[in-house]
């Protein structure tokens, strides 16, 4: 398969632009043609520039910001009245992302062959998952995929909000830790063994703090290729340990009992399930597809195995919150909210509510981990660095001066 980038015109006489992948040019003419498109030029871009092609190919990506905006246009394009074919068309032109263009061309192909949107997105898992097409699902079902698009948007948006939150509190922290043991590196390997060689001609004896950063200076200097290939089997072992299901759970355990990291994490699986679930509820999705999409989504395996049993006790006629009574991961308020929700019909209007909830305690909680982290962080470097400092000065002031006469 190659990839051809074409000028075509649609029947109102417009020029539209985009790309597709096939066999041959007659083949690209012909899909044009069967789309309702007269074809203008069609060129073969994996000839004319192979390693580029390959490139996007290799490193494509749809970030949820631009799938967010996807969601958005396409949304108002179709309550507009514009056909979805039509306004899949307008949305290749208006796409900046090389890949989410791809996809949408290949979309809008499947489409006009009679594949329904939520068919042909689930060509494309690695940018619409199982929430997203069963969402598209029931709502080109129910006549309203316009409405269940902007949900989408919404949806996306949120979490993209979340994630930048997140992101942006412990990158101060990130910065601050990787300069610390930069620094720490350079004042070792470079400075130290300047002033110490001027203690060595001496003839003297070093002070202890003085003689174990001689030491330590020593072994970075001769082992520190040991030194990262250690590190990089540790990461080559977390990363097998990290991939395979019994190593993940071990981890996600792991992760959960960790003072204050873990409450972190089991808030924001918590307000991922919350949302996840109430969404494909409000957009007529059954409980049981539901809660299967719900624990895909799910990413510590602890919170989704027990989301896993929730399913055998529905079909039971128990519920979705009797399960989780005696969870040790879901607090007594969310399980009760729950149930109260599932008496009165309106378990996807509490869902919304506990994830909206949880998301403010999750960023809440995130700023609070951070302000401790960062005078932690300060604390450390500057006790590492205040050691080296002092065990290079503390020669000074033991220093004979018989010694050198």
């Amino acid at each position: 398969m190659a990839l051809f980038s074409y000028k075509a015109k649609d029947p109102g006489g417009q020029l539209i632009t985009g790309t597709i992948e096939a066999e041959s040019n007659a083949m690209v003419v012909s899909r044009l043609q069967a789309m309702g498109y007269f074809p203008v030029s069609v060129e073969n871009q994996t000839e004319k520039r192979p390693g580029a092609v390959a490139a996007m190919r290799l490193g494509r990506r749809v970030k949820l910001a631009d799938l967010a905006t996807f969601n958005r246009q396409l949304s108002d394009l179709l309550n507009s009245g514009i056909p979805l074919v039509k306004a899949l068309a307008v949305m290749q032109n208006q796409t900046a992302n090389p890949a989410l263009v791809e996809v949408i061309t290949s979309i809008q192909q499947d489409v006009s062959g009679g594949d329904s949107l939520a068919a042909a997105m689930s060509k494309h898992p690695k940018v619409f998952s199982k929430l997203y097409t069963a969402m598209v699902k029931s709502g080109e079902a129910g006549g309203m995929l316009d409405v269940v698009l902007s949900r989408l948007a919404d949806f996306a948006e949120q979490e993209a909000e979340t994630r930048s939150k997140i992101l942006s509190a412990l990158a101060y922290p990130a910065v601050m830790v990787v300069v610390g043991i930069g620094a720490v590196i350079v004042m070792l390997t470079v400075v130290m063994p300047k002033i110490l060689r001027i203690y060595g001609e001496l003839n003297q004896a070093l002070p202890l703090p003085t003689q174990m950063l001689l030491e330590a200076n020593a072994f970075l200097v001769q082992y520190w290729y040991f030194l990262l290939g250690g590190l990089a089997v540790l990461a080559l072992l977390a990363y097998r340990a990290f991939k395979s299901p019994e190593g993940r759970r071990a981890i996600d355990s792991l992760i959960v009992r960790l003072p204050v990291i873990g409450g972190i994490v089991v808030k924001r699986e918590i307000a991922n399930f919350a949302r996840t679930l109430g969404s494909l509820l409000h957009n007529g999705v059954s409980i049981l597809p539901a809660l299967e999409i719900v624990h895909g989504v799910l990413n510590n395996r602890v919170v989704a195995d027990e989301v896993a049993t929730i399913p055998q006790n529905v079909t039971q006629g128990e519920g979705v919150a009797a399960p989780l009574k005696k969870s040790k991961v879901f607090p007594p308020v969310v399980v009760n909210m729950m149930a109260i929700g599932e008496e009165t019909g309106r378990l996807d209007d509490v869902l919304f509510k506990i994830a909206r909830s949880y998301e403010m305690e999750v960023d809440r909680a995130v700023k609070t981990a951070t302000g401790l982290i960062e005078p932690v962080i300060i604390l450390a470097m500057g006790i590492v660095v205040g050691f080296i400092v002092v065990s290079m000065l503390l020669p000074i002031f033991s220093i004979d001066p018989s010694a050198g006469t």
